[in-house]
């Protein structure tokens, strides 16, 4: 008796073998797109905070730059200070500003002292931030009084991380632009009051080369907590003597710097030392 066996249909190993690459190739191609655009996306998303706290430090720069006031000061050992200094010992440059809100009212300044540097954090202030943080920023100094005490001491804050360089010019009101303020004219005289504009350069390995033109407002005089309209001007009869005031400006600059005061930017986003974490006390 013959016996008969019946056929099942099957793959090979060949087949199989077949199958399996190019389901292999399929799923590498698919991985690798899939890689580029979650990578994409990754260079994208630092690209766009780049720009956002860029974006954030050059709004600080230009309400500082904006509300220049023409507000000598005194430093911690009673020497007079310029309303504008550009060069200022390891400063870029420090000058007085208006505008620092108060909507508390409390015993102090609406105008402010600052100062802008390139550099990195000092030891103290890296426990602050990043332990490793070590590049070159742009940092932005800030003083809770006008006419400083011996132990009067500036708050810090990060702008810009990795910045290559910042150049700052001046525009003179005979038309001719200085790197330095106050400037030294060609007679041999120094300049006074306040610059006409300021050109503001900062560069960055990301995004290059970001310039700022100011115009600065013609405000000849400071104008202290409290008062009302506009400011006189430096040379006329009704300007405050800086000296005879100074006891006024270092009680009425003093403020607690643990209040929550300003609110130009929301403020879970700011602390003192990220550039897009600004305390909102500073503004």
């Amino acid at each position: 008796m013959r016996r008969t066996h019946s056929k099942i249909a099957g793959f090979t190993l060949l087949e199989v073998l077949i199958a399996i690459s190019i389901f292999a190739v399929i799923g590498l191609g698919a991985y690798r797109m899939l890689d580029m655009i979650i990578l994409s996306q990754t260079r994208v998303e630092s690209h766009t905070d780049t720009l956002r706290k860029t974006e954030r430090a050059m709004q600080l720069i230009s309400m500082d730059f904006e509300q220049l006031v023409d507000r000598p000061v005194r430093d911690n050992y009673e020497n007079k200070l310029a309303a504008v200094l550009s060069p200022q010992q390891n400063y870029l440059i420090e000058f007085t500003r208006q505008g620092w809100r108060n909507p508390l009212q409390l015993p102090r300044s609406q105008l402010q002292r600052v100062a802008y540097e390139l550099g990195s954090l000092s030891n103290n202030d890296r426990s602050a931030s990043a332990s490793n943080d070590t590049g070159t920023h742009l940092l932005r100094h800030y003083w809770n009084v006008l006419d400083r005490a011996q132990d009067s001491e500036p708050r810090t804050q990060v702008l810009l991380k990795n910045v290559d360089d910042l150049q700052i010019r001046f525009l003179g009101s005979e038309g001719n632009w200085h790197s330095e303020w106050p400037a030294t004219l060609a007679s041999g005289k120094k300049t006074l009051g306040l610059p006409t504009a300021v050109v503001f350069e900062i560069h960055t390995p990301v995004l290059g080369q970001i310039q700022r033109l100011f115009q600065l407002s013609e405000i000849g005089a400071w104008a202290d907590a409290g008062v009302q309209g506009e400011a006189a001007s430096p040379n006329s009869e009704d300007t405050p003597n800086h000296s005879e005031d100074a006891d006024e400006d270092d009680s009425s600059g003093v403020y607690d710097t643990d209040d929550d005061d300003y609110n130009d930017y929301e403020s879970d986003d700011y602390d003192d030392y990220e550039s897009d974490d600004y305390d909102d006390d500073d503004l």
